[in-house]
């Protein structure tokens, strides 16, 4: 793993006889989107959630397209010692990890697929907002990834944790969202992959996970009812159960 790069990892460490789990967050994100993960996933995993350049603990300036981060973290992950391992990404992270699947060398078990899509079509609302009003941008971003209903103070609290992210790294994260389209080789994936959804996810929703499912041919698709956008955070639970079931029976 190379220096440069910050991470949260299980109690436990790495151990040789467990399965290794490594985690991408989204745009504007870091490692603590998987806090609840890698907290329960611990007792069973090796569990690692990476932060991105300019994000969290890892310095840097980000990127503006998705291949970018991709040869981030491939280079990032180049040095490691683990023989194999499982790649999950959340939204931008789910691009991350198409593109590394199609790409990348390492020795991949398996993807999960976490509130994403083949594409990532930004509204202008957020790409103009981003640079002309920031806070009200943000706000909304976060509105947005969550069910409608959803207590302010979350909300508000959600907003607080994204602004520790400058905004020209978010702004870029989410141009290289608007850029990602791998629509047409989207089939050509072939490591078993889970994908996970919100039920009311208005960021990436459904129909996004429903035509991953169909169109990678070794590949589930668990949708949560109750989630949006954030349904790792939403719902931590039905999500751990999920990656726990599929991780174990790929690692038997």
């Amino acid at each position: 793993m190379s220096s440069d790069a910050g991470y949260k990892t299980g109690e436990k460490g790495i151990l040789p006889e467990r399965p290794t789990l490594i985690l991408l967050h989204g745009a504007g994100g870091s490692s603590q989107t998987f806090l609840h993960q890698v907290r329960a996933l611990d007792r069973s995993l090796n569990i690692l959630a990476l932060d991105l350049p300019g994000h969290g603990n890892t310095p840097g300036p980000g990127f503006d397209t998705i291949s970018a981060y991709a040869h981030w973290v491939e280079q990032a992950l180049s040095g490691s010692t683990i023989p194999s391992y499982f790649l999950g990404g959340h939204s931008m992270g789910g691009a991350i990890c198409q593109e590394m699947a199609w790409h990348s060398s390492l020795p991949l078990k398996g993807l999960i697929l976490i509130s994403t899509g083949e594409e990532l079509n930004v509204s202008p609302q957020i790409l103009e907002g981003l640079l002309t009003k920031p806070d009200q941008t943000l706000t909304l971003i976060n509105q947005w990834c969550f069910p409608k209903n959803t207590d302010p103070l979350l909300i508000q609290q959600s907003v607080e944790l994204m602004k520790q992210t400058p905004i020209p790294i978010i702004t870029n994260d989410f141009i290289a969202c608007n850029r990602f389209n791998r629509s047409e080789n989207i089939s050509t994936i072939t490591p078993p992959t889970l994908i996970i959804v919100g039920e009311e996810d208005q960021m990436t929703p459904p129909a996004f996970s429903q035509s991953l499912n169909k169109k990678i041919f070794s590949s589930r698709l668990v949708v949560v009812p109750g989630a949006g956008h954030l349904v790792m955070l939403e719902k931590p639970r039905e999500v751990n159960q999920a990656i726990e079931a599929f991780v174990t029976e790929l690692s038997e």
